[in-house]
């Protein structure tokens, strides 16, 4: 049988490398997910298969008094990992929840941070998907925000509510490209503030 000069050639050597390609590709960036977003995967995997808790507290109740004593108390009936020195600037003493949400907004856990046994620091960690949500809960909880920073600082920019005890609350005001990533409320302490200063020119 005589092949028509007006047929074309069959395209299966580039379509072949094609795939190969990418596939390669598909390949590569799961091996990049495992090897830089593993702690990432593992805490929503852990929020997606554990039987949580739902945690509900006002941030209007934090304060210096609080302890490990008082945190445990507290939150009697929900698991608290403590563990010391975690890292600069975070205090001598770290204290985990892992929950299901905080005041109804999904989260995936909350960090408290001690030093010389008293509160300084908490981050409740909300899941990249739910990072609207719970912006409109500050805002329904505490008013519109002090201050928003209009330019990055440090690779992130802040919503921040200044409190009348003196102590602040932020809240990244972007969500992040990468899905595994989580948005931090972060609660700071008056004394923390004062030493630090949390509303300076040019950040909340």
């Amino acid at each position: 049988m005589k092949t028509s000069p007006f047929m074309k050639k069959p395209q299966s050597e580039p379509l072949s490398l094609r795939r190969v390609l990418m596939a390669l590709v598909l390949v590569l960036g799961i091996f990049w997910l495992l090897a830089t977003q593993r702690e990432a995967i593992r805490e929503h995997r852990l929020y997606f298969t554990e039987n949580r808790k739902d945690v509900v507290f006002q941030l209007s109740e934090l304060s210096e008094a609080w302890t490990e004593k008082k945190l445990r108390e507290k939150f009697a009936d929900i698991p608290l990992n403590c563990y010391p020195n975690p890292g600069e600037g975070l205090g001598d003493l770290a204290c985990a929840l892992d929950t299901k949400s905080f005041n109804g907004v999904p989260a995936l856990f909350i960090s408290f941070f001690f030093a010389s046994g008293r509160l300084q620091q908490v981050s409740i960690n909300i899941p990249w998907w739910k990072h609207q949500a719970a912006y409109d809960y500050l805002v329904a909880s505490m008013g519109r925000q002090t201050a928003s920073q209009l330019f990055p600082y440090a690779g992130v920019r802040l919503h921040g509510w200044n409190l009348p005890s003196g102590a602040a609350v932020f809240y990244n005001r972007d969500k992040s490209v990468n899905p595994l990533s989580w948005n931090a409320i972060n609660w700071r302490s008056a004394s923390s503030c004062a030493a630090d200063g949390c509303f300076l020119s040019g950040k909340p």
